[in-house]
């Protein structure tokens, strides 16, 4: 068997597990902050723990919960393809946002906010490996900043 390969699944594992016990942080940090708030009711000299905190850990988990969603729709995608699709489809060059809400349309996946940056962050490797194969190419900027792309002919 491949080494690299055997590699890739022992880091696919050790990535599944972290995602797991993330998961599993947060479900406990969420039972401890309703204990907290059932002391509290009891005895109010009763001072709940800063580490669990009626906001800590709140935005993460949702951050992380929308990660593992927009991970597992983009588990089975050709990305490469899919982008290529998408900036055919668009007839002109778009930039990377544009792109991700574009692909997240296509994929079924929500279009929040947490959604397409994760999406777009992604997409955008794969736009600088598609123009690395001289597939895809930048075509200016837009607002002097945000890079345009389009598939090159």
């Amino acid at each position: 068997m491949n080494v690299a390969y055997e590699l890739k699944q022992k880091r696919a594992a050790f990535t599944d597990r972290l995602q797991q016990l993330e998961r599993e942080r947060g479900d406990i940090q969420e039972l401890i902050r309703a204990l907290d708030r059932v002391i509290l009711s009891c005895g109010p000299d009763y001072q709940a723990s800063a580490l669990t905190g009626p906001e800590q850990g709140k935005r993460s988990q949702k951050a992380n919960r929308s990660s593992s969603e927009v991970k597992a729709a983009m588990s089975g995608v050709n990305k490469r393809q899919a982008v290529l699709e998408v900036l055919g489809e668009a007839g002109e060059p778009i930039s990377v946002t544009d792109c991700a809400a574009k692909f997240a349309a296509k994929l079924g996946i929500a279009s929040e906010p947490a959604n397409l940056s994760d999406i777009a962050h992604r997409l955008s490797a794969v736009l600088t490996q598609l123009t690395t194969a001289g597939r895809v190419r930048q075509s200016g900027q837009f607002d002097g900043r945000k890079v345009l792309w389009e598939v090159a002919t």
